[in-house]
């Protein structure tokens, strides 16, 4: 007798894209408070409606150096200052990215460059982003340079960050060496940061 198929459902891909407002990027579903998302949700309220481990890629852009420069309690109640138990939204909100990636995973992180205009121009920006600024979002960095007694991360990325050029400036054109020194030092030579995350935590223990 032969025996039935058996078809396997293929693995569901979960692709965040968090403050996208209307515009999620191709191939992603999108999360915001305000306009048409797919999941209309708070980000800055805890914890987000997703599964630890669940989520496969995050993107955001443009969103981050909107948090207001507020702490966060146990029971997620925002506070001016800082105290034993609160964290600081920002660290709050790469801890609950990471708490929803699955090992493994990775997100994208699209801020504006912290030479540049843009990241002072719009007076709702609250956060002024530095590459190394994600040096925070790394484990190993913060024990190294003993951290954990106050950050309250908890979160465990590793990270590459790479600008993007202002276009028409010809840097293209110049020696390697000024090419460095014009992105590291040169006002309104970059545009934005692009880091590159990836979740490094161990694959959760699969039930006997």
């Amino acid at each position: 007798m032969t025996k039935p198929v058996v078809i396997e459902a293929a693995p569901t891909t979960v692709k965040l894209d968090l403050g996208c407002g209307d515009t999620p990027r191709e191939g992603f579903e999108g999360v915001d408070l305000y306009g048409e998302p797919a999941h209309r949700v708070d980000l800055m309220s805890f914890p987000w409606p997703w599964a630890d481990n669940s989520v496969d890629e995050l993107h955001c852009a443009h969103f981050v150096e909107h948090l207001p420069m507020v702490y966060v309690d146990a029971d997620g109640a925002h506070h001016a200052m800082p105290a034993p138990g609160r964290v600081d939204l920002l660290i709050r909100f790469f801890n609950e990215c990471y708490r929803i990636l699955k090992p493994g995973g990775s997100m994208t992180v699209i801020t504006p460059s912290l030479r540049s205009s843009r990241a002072f121009q719009d007076p709702t920006h609250r956060r002024f982003i530095a590459g190394e600024t994600y040096y925070y979002l790394s484990a190993e960095w913060r024990r190294a340079n003993k951290l954990d007694h106050y950050l309250g991360a908890d979160c465990n990325f590793g990270f590459q960050v790479a600008p993007t050029i202002v276009p028409g400036l010809g840097i293209e054109l110049r020696a390697p060496e000024v090419q460095g020194r014009m992105v590291q030092h040169e006002w309104n030579t970059t545009m934005d940061f692009h880091a590159t995350l990836k979740s490094n935590k161990e694959a959760p223990a699969s039930s006997p």
